[in-house]
């Protein structure tokens, strides 16, 4: 009987222990992965001034991989909130509508789309086929316009208010690194990144 005891024990310190293993070599795995990830960051410098609300800084071509999301864009104040979004080809941008006052929302742009006039809290959707930008028009109030960039790959971004950005968890390699504004450009850059690690690009628009 306590042969028994001591065999049952036994067995249960080795799947203990088994568990115990597995769990550590996963915590290893998932590190390496979190670690694989680069950081690009930089700064864009805009003349005139007036345009760099209106900028995306992107990495060109089919980099990684994307599962559908959703984002928003709001109506308040008479304004498209965010000014500028990005977001990626299959994503859906929800469109709330904040204000005291009836919206539209559609855009001439790429495949165009017009989601017809809706109340204060009520919302659209729409989901976003190609990459490219849309500009953003409300029927209703024309002085009000924004803007939806739809990227080929997850690594985009609009720049802060300081004309900042920074593109997360990019894959290690070698890319073409460029910039969308409204009304400026800037020459293309290549940017190296390694796994883990932070590379800065800066860039300035011009008409």
């Amino acid at each position: 009987m306590r042969f028994l005891e001591k065999v049952r024990g036994s067995g249960q310190r080795k799947n203990l222990r088994s568990a115990v293993l597995a769990f550590a070599c996963l915590a290893v795995a998932s590190g390496a992965a979190l670690a694989a990830g680069a950081t690009v960051t930089g700064k864009v410098v805009a003349t005139p001034a007036k345009y760099l609300e209106e900028t995306v800084v992107y990495l060109k071509g089919e980099v990684g991989s994307h599962a559908p999301a959703t984002a928003s864009m709001d109506q308040k104040g008479m304004k498209f909130i965010p000014h500028v979004l990005a977001v990626t080809k299959g994503d859906t941008v929800q469109f709330l509508n904040h204000d005291g006052v009836a919206h539209n929302v559609y855009s001439p742009d790429n495949e165009g789309y017009n989601l017809g006039s809706f109340k204060p809290e009520e919302s659209r959707s729409y989901a976003f086929k190609s990459a490219g930008v849309y500009t953003q028009l409300c029927s209703v109030h024309p002085e009000m316009l924004g803007f939806i960039f739809v990227g080929e790959n997850p690594y985009s971004a609009a720049v802060d208010h300081e004309g900042r950005f920074t593109l997360k968890d990019v894959p290690p390699g070698t890319y073409t690194i460029a910039v969308w504004n409204s009304h400026l450009k800037a020459a293309e850059k290549t940017v190296t990144v390694t796994a883990g690690a932070t590379a800065e690009v800066s860039f300035t628009l011009q008409r």
